[in-house]
């Protein structure tokens, strides 16, 4: 009974050490600078909604009611952005570059994440929603720096 014990202490103690480690990883992806910030043009350009969240997130949270309705939101931005990253302004069309393989799992996890917690009662469940707005605004600054320097040419419909 103890070797069980022991694999089931080890396992736990190794998935831990995983997660952790990917999340320090999409920290130093998150931490990367672009020659300029196109977040805020992608996201209006595809009527993305991540930013007026965050902001709102940032300055007035306990004025927030309706967090089913704000996940909503970020999910679609998600679907939009990631669809944008694996099929507009790439050579790899379908493919999603490493970084951005780690940033969409993140964003999987912290949506599990805050969906446990509140399923579990917690009260701080919604502080993840920014961390979620950073993810978005990475893609939306990579699809930005994309369509600046894909070959005009290969753009046209």
């Amino acid at each position: 009974m103890s070797a069980q014990l022991i694999s089931i202490f080890i396992l736990l103690a190794s998935a831990s050490l995983l997660v952790f480690w990917l999340r320090a990883a999409c920290r130093s992806i998150l931490r990367q600078r672009f020659e300029r910030d196109y977040y805020a043009e992608v996201a209006a350009d595809n009527q993305l909604e991540f930013l007026a969240i965050r902001r709102a997130l940032e300055e007035y949270p306990e004025e927030i009611a309706d967090y089913e309705g704000v996940l909503a939101t970020l999910q679609r931005d998600y679907e939009a952005l990631t669809y944008l990253l694996r099929n507009a302004a790439t050579v790899h069309v379908g493919h999603y570059s490493r970084r951005e393989r780690f940033l969409i799992f993140d964003y999987k996890l912290l949506r599990f994440w805050m969906n446990l917690r509140r399923r579990l009662g917690f009260k701080n469940w919604p502080d993840n929603l920014v961390e979620m707005t950073e993810i978005l605004q990475y893609f939306a600054n990579v699809m930005g720096q994309r369509l600046v320097t894909f070959p005009a040419t290969s753009r046209r419909s």
